[in-house]
């Protein structure tokens, strides 16, 4: 069995650098994800409570 810092030696050049972009993409798009995910629930919440606004149930 391999350890991590041997694994770390086998990799080439490139995947040093390719990993850690890769990393960082996926952790961007989660978090676009997100927001976008948050901002979706408010705006149908927001829409379902609208036509109370008048009468002051909200």
């Amino acid at each position: 069995m391999k350890t991590i810092k041997e694994a770390k030696e086998n990799l080439g050049p490139t995947a040093k650098v390719v990993v850690p972009i890769i990393s960082a993409v996926i952790v961007v798009a989660a978090a676009v994800a997100y927001i976008c995910m948050k901002l979706a629930d408010e705006f149908r919440y927001n829409e379902k409570w609208k036509d109370y606004d008048e009468c002051g149930w909200h």
